[in-house]
């Protein structure tokens, strides 16, 4: 099941279509992808880009049962309603500064004015979403991914839902276009609950991936961490980007199919 990226093409038909899959964890990022979608297509009307995304799910914890640092307990057991603020927790992952939070609250909440993000850092945060992200997973199934985390992260980052209690999850299912009483039965139970663990240590010790946003852009056949068995080079951006950023991305690797495009059917005469 695909989950294209918002911004993909879905007018009427193009010429071409330029079919690009991705493997990302963001929020104020997908913004920026959108943007530049947006931007690409305006100068190539003769092409439309299928963007297919696979998130990860992804903790700065890992999959350590410990939370983060004292001050705050932000980990796996913290009982829905008693997580700190995200204002708060980030003292601790600031290592005890609040020189250097305030410098991080900054950074992050200029980057989301520039794409029409005012984040509100007083959400209660846990660190370890383990049944939003399982949420996400479950959404993928029905190509309704991108759709439901673009609800979710509104409602988290500005608008003091958090993310972390089931009453935010199942709105944002429901806004997706999800079946919200199908979503609190998968809830109930455990299922992809150990994939999400899995996820949490494999980014970090296996894939290397120890800051976010994150993102893994290329042709179908392109290789990655995620992807070890691909054959073409995959464009990486690190951090949340601008429009211009990914607006090259696309540039690249429409370049890149053309290039392939033109060596198949030289190879076919």
């Amino acid at each position: 099941m695909k989950n294209l990226a918002l911004g993909s093409w879905t007018g009427p038909a193009r010429p071409t279509r330029l079919a690009l899959e991705a493997d990302w964890t963001t929020y104020i990022g997908k913004k920026n992808v959108w943007l530049g979608l947006d931007s690409f297509h305006a100068a190539h009307p003769d092409v439309g880009v299928e963007l297919n995304v696979v998130r990860h799910p992804y903790s700065f914890n890992a999959d350590s049962k410990t939370p983060y640092g004292s001050r705050y307990p932000v980990g796996k057991d913290t009982p829905e309603g008693k997580e700190p603020t995200w204002h708060e927790s980030l003292l601790d992952y600031s290592g005890g500064s609040a020189a250097q939070r305030e410098f991080t609250e900054k950074s992050m909440y200029d980057l989301g004015r520039r794409v029409g993000i005012t984040l509100d850092y007083n959400v209660q945060t846990n660190w370890q979403p383990v049944d939003s992200q399982r949420a996400m997973l479950w959404a993928a199934r029905f190509g309704k991914q991108e759709l439901f985390m673009d609800a979710l992260g509104r409602r988290h980052f500005e608008q003091r839902e958090s993310a972390s209690h089931r009453a935010t999850v199942l709105a944002a299912a429901k806004e997706a276009g999800l079946d919200e009483a199908d979503l609190a039965a998968f809830l109930d139970t455990d299922e992809l609950e150990k994939e999400v663990w899995a996820s949490y240590a494999s980014t970090i010790y296996d894939k290397g991936i120890h800051a976010i946003p994150y993102f893994i852009f290329g042709l179908p056949d392109h290789k990655s961490p995620f992807r070890p068995n691909g054959i073409s080079e995959p464009v990486v951006v690190r951090g949340s980007g601008d429009p211009e950023t990914f607006r090259g991305v696309f540039e690249t690797l429409w370049t890149r199919h053309q290039a392939a495009a033109a060596a198949a059917a030289g190879e076919a005469k």
